[in-house]
């Protein structure tokens, strides 16, 4: 069966850390986009003649946005990226989607969503912070954490979005873990290591409620699995989406 795809227009853009791009697009045949925070949406043109397809998360916050923003990391001599980060407003192409099951489920009563991202998979998290608030009072015992792992301090995304959303819901914890730098005079929520250094001080149980989320650089996605494995969590308690460049 053909993907069915539908056509949208770039409408705005710019850089949020050095290598990233965010990019905000709207449907170009006035349809309504309809997806849930933590899917993905593919990207489908033509490079000399040859099909391209690549796939990004959703970035955009529901109630605070209608477009479908993405977040891109330029890869170089990517032939995505060469057309991508080139684009320019009224800019058309065609995407297909949404896509994926990296979505808060319902009906399930977590004690801790723990939401592990590395550099641009953090994008699905940000799309979910509405639905964290309804959670929150639905389940005010309910904690969540968002850990993202970065290089270092100048790669991080989108801090401001969930420093701001810490500030009014105390059962949100934010997290920001550096693997090639340790920051001088480091904030709170600023560390040195690997994401995965966030395991130890988490205390992971998969007897007490715990859920993990995992989406970014596969490396990440696949040590993180084998660390939690190791811990005695299931396959139901390990929700994952791998991002590949």
């Amino acid at each position: 069966m053909a993907i069915k795809t539908f056509p949208v227009i770039l409408k705005w853009s710019h850089m949020v850390a050095p290598g990233v791009r965010h990019l905000a697009f709207d449907r170009a045949d006035g349809e309504k986009f309809e997806y849930i925070p933590g899917q993905f949406v593919s990207i489908h043109f033509n490079v000399n003649e040859q099909l391209i397809r690549r796939s990004y998360s959703i970035a955009s916050i529901p109630n605070r946005s209608d477009h479908i923003e993405l977040a891109l990391s330029f890869v170089e001599g990517g032939l995505a990226s060469d057309v991508l980060f080139n684009l320019e407003p009224g800019a058309e192409l065609n995407f297909s989607g949404p896509y994926g099951r990296l979505i808060l489920r319902d009906g399930e009563t977590p004690k801790r969503l723990i939401m592990i991202a590395t550099g641009t998979g953090v994008t699905p998290y940000r799309s979910m912070l509405p639905e964290f608030e309804a959670r929150f009072k639905q389940d005010p015992q309910l904690e969540v954490y968002v850990i993202l792992g970065v290089r270092t301090h100048h790669d991080q995304l989108y801090t401001n979005d969930f420093l701001e959303f810490s500030k009014n819901h105390p059962n949100f914890h934010f997290e920001i873990y550096y693997s090639r730098e340790h920051p001088q005079d480091p904030a709170a929520y600023e560390h040195s290591g690997y994401v995965q250094t966030a395991f130890s001080t988490l205390n992971l149980d998969p007897n007490n409620g715990d859920i993990i989320y995992l989406c970014g650089n596969p490396n990440m996605i696949d040590n993180a699995v084998d660390l939690l494995k190791e811990k005695e969590f299931t396959v139901q308690q390990i929700r994952r989406e791998k991002y590949i460049s």
